[in-house]
């Protein structure tokens, strides 16, 4: 949680510390899941790609745009799914992740190196999976807010 918070309140170019997150589902109902690298906020905890929303950007192409940057597929048929909020009190945090759903047909994922200032060009993920049922994800480390909107989209 302590790397979570320092992330949230990094001086970054962003109008609000909200972020965008999709799950990504192939034509098989497959859901993609990411791993985070170590030595990031969550290091060696699942996720759903996404991220920050950039100054001026409005939340479909922040995801749109996030979702290119991490694993190098497009997506289409966005909806939005929740919001969750993020409040950590004790260090002023307070922001909201949009969690959205969407489709593509690129089975093909490339963890790409991470562009933001300060990243040194490394990865944010480690590896990834596709997981298509609610028992693939017991035991998997991952924010429990995330991880039950998470388990709501599997059979």
């Amino acid at each position: 949680m302590k790397a979570i918070t320092r992330f949230l309140q990094e001086d970054r170019s962003f109008e609000k510390k909200d972020s965008v997150k999709a799950i990504v589902k192939c034509p098989k109902e497959h859901i993609l899941i990411v791993r985070r690298a170590n030595d990031e906020g969550g290091g060696g905890e699942w996720d759903i790609p996404g991220g920050a929303i950039e100054k001026g950007e409005d939340q479909n192409s922040a995801l749109k745009r996030e979702v290119f940057e991490e694993v190098d597929i497009h997506i289409d048929d966005i909806k939005k799914i929740k919001d969750i909020t993020l409040k950590i009190p004790e260090s002023g945090v307070n922001s909201v992740m949009h969690i959205y759903s969407a489709t593509t047909d690129e089975l093909s994922v490339n963890l790409k190196p991470a562009t933001w200032t300060g990243s040194d060009g490394k990865p944010e993920h480690t590896e990834y999976r596709w997981v298509s049922s609610k028992e693939e994800m017991e035991g998997l480390p991952m924010l429990d807010s995330l991880k039950s909107v998470v388990l709501s989209q599997l059979k």
